[in-house]
């Protein structure tokens, strides 16, 4: 099942697995997933477009997945973690932008142009998590495109008591895109 906000992603999707009979294909309001049936989902995955999405969006899709997920299935999340830089967010914002592309390729300050939502954090995104009835088991902090700010979290999460719950595992990985563009070289090859 392809659950998105907007139409030509789904239609984009429809195009792209025109071959796959067994996917159904939904266009939601950004905050709901109640056309998924509740205990029905073994494996829920989102990648680079919930790093957008503020708490409170992040919680109301939480709160359902904890019904819509089987008792022992897992989710994946890619989100910020541009809420842990607060101050540095702050000090970001005070750079003349004709400055900042260079500051930020560089390293030496955030990357606020990839517009990552603010009230999010690794942390704040394992307590809803636990608000929720789920546990956040792995969260890996990393950085995006330039710099080694980690203000993303690629976060795995299960139901509490399914056979995957344990206690959560944080790692910081500083070289998250460097290792992207390396596997994409080596792969590029290849046809893959």
């Amino acid at each position: 099942m392809i659950v998105d906000l907007t139409e030509g992603c789904i239609e984009h999707c429809r195009e792209r697995f025109a071959d796959s009979h067994n996917i159904e294909y939904h266009v939601n309001d950004g905050r709901s997933l109640e056309m998924v049936e509740d205990g029905s989902i073994d494996f829920a995955f989102s990648f680079d477009s919930l790093v957008h999405a503020e708490t409170d969006v992040l919680g109301a899709y939480l709160e359902q997945l904890a019904r819509k997920l089987t008792p022992d299935g897992v989710g994946f999340i890619h989100h910020s973690n541009i809420g842990a830089y607060r101050a540095l967010t702050k000090l970001g914002r005070r750079v003349p932008t004709r400055m900042l592309g260079n500051l930020i390729r560089r390293g030496a300050v955030i990357n606020l142009p990839a517009w990552r939502a603010e009230s999010v954090s690794a942390d704040s995104f394992a307590g809803q998590c636990e608000q929720a009835g789920l546990s956040c088991i792995s969260q890996e902090k990393i950085n995006w495109e330039h710099g080694r700010f980690l203000i993303d979290t690629l976060s795995v999460f299960t139901p509490r008591g399914s056979r995957w719950d344990r206690p959560r595992g944080v790692l910081r990985n500083p070289f998250f895109t460097d290792e992207a563009r390396r596997m994409s070289r080596l792969y590029s090859g290849t046809g893959a």
